[in-house]
């Protein structure tokens, strides 16, 4: 036998399979095979090197809020404030005064608010001890349910101390007001 006659019935074979663009099928099909098998190989090594190396370290803004540092303190930063203060909210849970007075602090930066929630944080990159005060006209009840705007300072621990008489400017380290959504 000589290869004439084979070569010619695979060149039938192949005249007679239905082309899409000239394009034989069956070689449309391993291409999609071989582009499939690549795209698992592909999704195995990516999800391999994701788990292999756990993140070290603090995420700083999440969606659930801050992130803690090593001393259990929630990490504020400008970008995660509204989200901490939003959270805080909805706890509804006081934190116990300490040696923090938060009302002489608030009435040595010229605000008449009332303290509705308070909480010790570390501010910023450099995770500077300090405390969130939430203060406002409303009660907390009212704020809970409803919703409104709030006034959120972040100061200092010094801030109010009568003994160390620190300067109203050099304790406060943010302040403005944050939109709290009701539930």
């Amino acid at each position: 036998m000589s290869p004439r006659p084979a070569l010619r019935r695979v060149h039938g074979l192949y005249s007679r399979l239905p082309n899409v663009l000239g394009i034989p099928v069956v070689v449309i099909l391993a291409v999609l095979v071989v582009a499939t098998l690549i795209g698992l190989q592909l999704s195995t090594a990516l999800e391999q090197s994701s788990t292999a190396h756990p993140r070290a370290g603090v995420a700083v803004d999440t969606e659930n809020g801050a992130g803690k540092n090593s001393a259990g303190l929630p990490v504020v930063t400008e970008s995660s404030l509204g989200t901490e203060v939003q959270r805080l909210v909805d706890a509804g849970t006081i934190q116990p005064m300490t040696s923090f007075d938060a009302a002489t602090c608030l009435q040595a930066l010229g605000s008449s608010d009332a303290v509705l929630i308070m909480e010790e944080v570390a501010w910023g990159t450099d995770q500077t001890s300090a405390w969130l005060l939430v203060h406002g006209p409303v009660d907390r009840d009212t704020l809970q349910a409803t919703g409104g705007t709030v006034s959120v300072t972040v100061v200092r621990p010094t801030c109010g101390d009568a003994s160390t008489q620190a300067d109203p400017s050099q304790v406060g380290l943010w302040s403005g007001t944050v939109l709290i959504e009701g539930v």
